[in-house]
């Protein structure tokens, strides 16, 4: 496993808190990993969210989907892909690929749409201090 803080992709292991009474991750765990994974990506390529909320700006979740494809089960290392595919100065839409690491198989996708807000939760453009570097980044949808 590479650098946690070099690497976009997050590993991480299923606890037993996030698993039901069988051992299978519980659906709610899935948008937290994803929150994980969006924020490690952003620490990966040297954007680091605490310093972006220190400075007055969110990124709100506006819109989340999942698609659950096979189950986590407890103490698995979940591999968790995180893609950015839309930067417009309002507006940002991520997307995610969950798979288990031993053997690739794909758990679930996702996607987040996230708006630009201030301290007071009204939405903003997004500063050219963040913008450019995340325009930059941005890759096609799969």
């Amino acid at each position: 496993m590479p650098d946690a803080d070099e690497n976009p992709v997050l590993y991480l292991r299923v606890r037993f808190a996030e698993t039901d009474q069988m051992g299978i991750a519980h659906h709610s765990a899935y948008p937290v990993w994803m929150e994980a994974g969006r924020v490690q990506w952003l620490r990966a390529h040297g954007l680091d969210y605490r310093t972006m909320e220190e400075g007055g700006l969110s990124l709100s979740v506006s819109a989340m989907e999942v698609r659950y494809r096979q189950a986590a089960r407890f103490d698995d290392l979940i591999a968790v892909t995180t893609t950015l595919v839309l930067v417009r100065s309002r507006l940002l839409r991520l997307e995610y690929r969950l798979e288990r690491d031993h053997d690739g198989t794909l758990l679930a996708t996702g996607a987040t749409v996230h708006v630009p807000t201030d301290r007071r939760g009204r939405a903003v453009r997004l500063p050219e201090v963040w913008l450019t570097p995340l325009t930059a980044l941005v890759e096609p949808a799969a």
